[in-house]
Order: C-alpha cells, then sequence, then structure tokens
C-alpha cells in the first residue's frame, strides 16, 4: 500500500513540473519587445529570442518550426541585427542591388525620427537549390554614427505564413 502511495505522489510531482516546463517553453514564444542601449524591437508570436551569455548578433529571432524534407535544419523563418560602425545606408543598398539576389522592392521611410535615414528592401535568393525570401530594414542613425540593418529570412514556401509577422517586428524596430 505504501508503494502505491508513494507512486501516486511521485506521478502527481512529475504532472505538475511537467505543465510548468510546457508553460516556460510556450511563453517563450509570446510576443515580448526587446530593448537595448541603442534600439528597441517588439519580438512577434512565434519566434523565439535566445538568450546567450555571448550573443552572435545584437538581436536575433527565429521561428519555433523548421522547414520539411530537405530544409529540416532550416528554420522557415529567421530575423538578424547587424550594426556597423558610420553612415552606410547607400553602400548597403548598393551590395543588395549588385548581389546574386533578384531585387524586389524599395521603399525609403520618411517617418524616421530627425537624423535617421531608412529603407525597406525586399528581395529573393536561392542557395543551395533552397529559396528565400528576404526583407531588409536599414537605418542610418548620425546619432549614434551607425547603420542598422535588420534582415528576415523566410524559407519561400512559408513566407506566406511568416511575412505578416516579420513586418510587425520590422515596424516595430526603432533605433533610438
Amino acid at each position: 500500500m505504501e508503494i502505491l502511495i508513494l507512486g501516486g505522489i511521485l506521478v502527481a510531482i512529475m504532472v505538475v513540473v511537467s505543465t510548468k516546463i510546457k508553460k516556460s517553453a510556450a511563453a517563450a514564444y509570446e510576443p515580448e519587445v526587446i530593448e537595448k542601449d541603442d534600439f528597441k524591437i517588439k519580438k512577434a508570436e512565434g519566434f523565439l529570442y535566445p538568450l546567450r551569455d555571448e550573443p552572435d548578433y545584437p538581436f536575433e529571432a527565429y521561428s519555433k518550426l523548421y522547414g520539411e524534407r530537405s530544409t529540416r535544419n532550416i528554420w522557415r523563418a529567421r530575423i538578424r541585427l547587424r550594426i556597423t560602425d558610420g553612415l552606410h545606408l547607400q553602400k548597403l543598398i548598393k551590395e543588395v542591388k549588385g548581389s546574386k539576389e533578384k531585387f524586389i522592392s524599395q521603399k525609403n521611410l520618411n517617418d524616421l525620427p530627425e537624423g535617421q535615414k531608412g529603407t525597406i528592401l525586399r528581395t529573393e535568393k536561392t542557395e543551395d537549390e533552397v529559396d528565400y525570401k528576404v526583407f531588409r530594414k536599414i537605418v542610418q542613425s548620425k546619432k549614434q554614427g551607425k547603420t542598422y540593418e535588420l534582415r528576415t529570412t523566410m524559407l519561400e514556401p512559408y513566407s506566406d505564413e511568416y511575412t505578416h509577422r516579420a513586418c510587425q517586428m520590422m515596424e516595430s524596430f526603432e533605433v533610438k
């Protein structure tokens, strides 16, 4: 009888712990605001912002799910921020337009704070026989003396699923 009681208590504890772990894991994919010294962005639902001691990028987030078959090791969508010293907006635009990527569109941003210039570029590319859609929000800040490139890369078959969320994040991205 004692074994049954102990077994029942152990099972109950395992259920409670398992439920808490699942709730914590699900909360990691909820929307949240990420604010650093020189920028702010609202991470969209369905993306994970990894916390590391030494981050690879000032900001990065990726989708919960991977592709299928040959793309099973590639996130369906990922977003990364690169920051370069200096005012390089035109240089970055020229590099993108001169790259192997297929240029789709460019939209200049007219609603940025004083001292900032920016644009949104849309391109498509193929790497290792995998098709991607790429969105970039590039902001040049005189005050910071830096250029910020927020790049979203999506597997083409899943772009309809992630475009809206990627655009939300790009729209929310602000350089202070």
